[in-house]
């Protein structure tokens, strides 16, 4: 079981070991001359900034993009999103983190689950037949674990009053609108994209 696990975890994470970042531009409409991609998804404006990849102190790989929810004509809510990799290509974790109205967010490395223990086996046909019907599916796992503790953080700073020292037009305009079904969607698109989805943007 945990060898398979450790294939499949492998296998899908390739393409993060041997990036492509212009496929991955493909995807969001294409990359702008000031490295950014432009698209919305289901009404909503996003931009995507060229992802940077870099070495952990472990050797691990982390490639990281920033996605920026517009929000209106005036505001861009920026998160970090960062998918780590060993240097066998299999995935360590994923994390998002950013600053929204002055307020840290940071959800952590999250890790895909162990692999479960070994049962012993049912003496229940039916039961062993369900058990067998329902295989582990650690990337799914990982990304609802994400985002469960993303949108609950998210959640809190939209409620936060704004702490940032700001000019005197961007006090006047309003702390920046927080949209956290938006930011949310954006960022699981492109964590999709970059764990080798391959949905397209609508226009």
């Amino acid at each position: 079981m945990k060898l398979l696990l450790c294939l499949f975890l492998a296998a899908t994470l390739a393409q993060a070991s041997a990036f492509d970042e212009a496929a991955f531009g493909v995807h969001l409409n294409g990359w702008h001359r000031d490295g950014s991609a432009r698209y919305s998804l289901n009404g909503s404006n996003y931009r995507t900034l060229k992802p940077i990849k870099t070495t952990d102190t472990n050797g691990n790989t982390v490639l990281r993009v920033t996605v920026l929810h517009a929000a209106n004509s005036w505001a861009e809510v920026p998160f970090d999103l960062e998918v780590t990799t060993a240097p066998d290509g299999t995935l360590q974790g994923t994390r998002i983190s950013g600053s929204p109205r002055g307020q840290k967010l940071d959800t952590g490395l999250i890790s895909p689950p162990s692999p479960p223990e070994a049962a012993a086996p049912s003496k229940d046909p039916a039961s062993a037949a369900t058990e067998k019907a329902r295989p582990s599916d650690p990337i799914s796992e990982m990304k609802s674990a994400l985002f469960a503790s993303f949108d609950s953080k998210i959640a809190t700073a939209a409620e936060t009053k704004d702490t940032r020292k700001r000019d005197l037009l961007a006090r006047i305009a309003g702390p920046e609108p927080i949209d956290a079904t938006a930011i949310s969607a954006g960022l699981r698109y492109n964590l999709d994209l970059l764990l080798g989805g391959s949905a397209m943007p609508s226009k």
